[in-house]
This record gives structure tokens, C-alpha cells and sequence, in this order.
């Protein structure tokens, strides 16, 4: 029988001490028995040489160890960060209606609306009491010249009042309407010592023109009109050389037909 035994010594790596591994083996002759038995340890060998580390050390990954027990729970950690707006989920279920909040304050008004559609015309209404009677408007007035010749820049002022109970004219020649309605304006103008251009005005325009070239003659003019409560009427010569009217000249009005207010 032929036994050896061989002890391998360190390996120096970089970063790497690789234990001592004692190797045993035997060998025998194929026609000889095999028998030992353990002696005696023996004595320390002397220290080898130094092992040379090879330029590369090659190794290959073992098998996965077992999985290890889970460990203890850790500490709670820090809140984090506000994370990003999830996607709008689906519209849930109605919920219950819940109770009247307070009246709140009234806003601005709003714009004016478009007009709506006529509506149906309605039932007619009970036929009310009678009103009282008004006693119908009345006006009328009458008046001659005082004076020759008057002056053009003003109305011809027929001061000799021969009616004028609703005071409707005035004696400087201006006639003021009390009410809507139709007038008659008539007018007898006699001619002295000049020619006479003559003109009939509502509220400062010209309504009829008169003329009398002949000394001594007479011109005469009768106008409707219709005129509004306040309008104003008078006559009025065109300048100092046409303003030939006489004394014995007259003006009349009279309120021919009223109108409802």
C-alpha cells in the first residue's frame, strides 16, 4: 500500500486569504489489499514557498442559498410629497337633495332680455263706471290795434282787449293755445300811410303772408290750425317800411274743436 499526504499552503490574492486545506488521497496496486488506520498526528512542517497568484482568478457562481427569514419591521418613514392628480374617475350616484342654503345677496341687474312673442289676446274686461263729467275747454278772444305803425321787430300788439275771458291772449299780440286742437285765426288789417307786408307766425315760423300796396285799402286772411297746449301764434310786419297797419285793424281767434288730453 502506498499512501501520501500533501498539505497546500496560502494563496495571496489581491483583497483575497484563501484558508489551509489539508488533502489526503491513497493509492494502491490493484493487486494488493488496502488497510489503514489512523496514527498519530505528526510534527509542523517547515513553511513552504510562497505561492505565486496567477494573473486572473476564475470562479463560478454557487447555488442560490435558501431564502432567509423576513426580517422586523422598520421605522415609519417621512411623509411624502404631494403626488400628481389622479385621472377623473366615473360619475358616481346621485347623491340625497340636501336642505335649502340661506337667501343669498341680490346681484346686479342683468341685461334687458329680447322681446317675447305677442301673446293671445285676452277676454275683455267689465265695462267701468261712468266718469265724471269734464266741462269742456273753451277759448276764444278778440282784439283791435291802439296804435299806427308798429314797430317790425316785435308782434303786433292788438291791445284793445274786446274778449279774452280764458286769458288766453296776451295785449303785447302773442296768443298762447291752452289745449290740443283746431283754431281759426282771422285777421282785418287796415292800410294808412305806407305799404303793409304782413305775416301770420306759429312758434317763430311763417304760416300765411299778407300784402297791401294800396293806401287807404284793407287786407283780410282767415287760417285753420291745429296747435298743441303751449303753441304760441302772432302777427308780425316785415320791417319799418311795410308796417302800414292802421288802428281801425282787429284780430280774432276762436277755438274751434278740442282734443282729449
Amino acid at each position: 500500500m502506498r499512501a501520501a499526504q500533501e498539505t497546500s499552503q496560502w494563496c495571496h490574492f489581491p483583497a483575497l486569504r484563501w484558508p489551509t486545506v489539508t488533502c489526503c488521497w491513497s493509492y494502491r496496486s490493484p493487486h494488493l489489499p488496502v488497510r489503514w488506520s489512523d496514527g498519530p498526528q505528526g510534527e509542523l512542517g517547515p513553511q513552504g514557498e510562497p505561492g505565486v497568484c496567477p494573473e486572473r482568478c476564475d470562479f463560478f457562481r454557487g447555488l442560490p442559498g435558501h431564502s432567509g427569514m423576513p426580517g422586523p419591521s422598520g421605522l415609519r418613514g417621512l411623509p411624502g410629497t404631494q403626488g400628481e392628480p389622479g385621472p377623473k374617475g366615473e360619475k358616481g350616484d346621485l347623491g340625497h337633495i340636501g336642505l335649502p342654503g340661506d337667501l343669498g345677496q341680490t346681484g346686479p341687474q342683468g341685461t334687458t332680455g329680447t322681446m317675447g312673442r305677442k301673446g293671445e289676446k285676452g277676454e275683455g274686461g267689465t265695462m267701468g263706471e261712468p266718469g265724471p263729467c269734464s266741462p269742456a275747454i273753451q277759448s276764444a278772444f278778440s282784439a283791435t290795434l291802439g296804435s299806427s305803425n308798429p314797430s317790425s321787430d316785435m308782434p303786433v300788439p292788438f291791445n284793445r282787449i274786446v274778449y279774452n275771458i280764458q286769458q288766453n291772449y296776451n295785449p303785447n299780440g302773442i296768443y298762447t293755445a291752452p289745449i290740443n286742437g283746431t283754431y281759426i285765426f282771422s285777421y282785418n288789417l287796415a292800410i294808412n300811410s305806407k305799404p303793409l307786408k304782413v305775416g301770420l307766425f306759429q312758434n317763430f315760423l311763417p304760416i300765411v303772408r299778407s300784402t297791401a300796396m294800396t293806401l287807404g285799402s284793407t287786407t283780410n286772411q282767415q287760417v285753420v290750425l291745429h296747435l298743441k297746449m303751449g303753441d304760441m301764434v302772432w302777427i308780425q310786419v316785415k320791417d319799418n317800411q311795410y308796417n302800414g297797419i292802421y288802428t281801425s285793424s282787429d284780430l280774432v281767434v276762436t277755438l274751434l274743436e278740442s282734443e282729449d288730453l
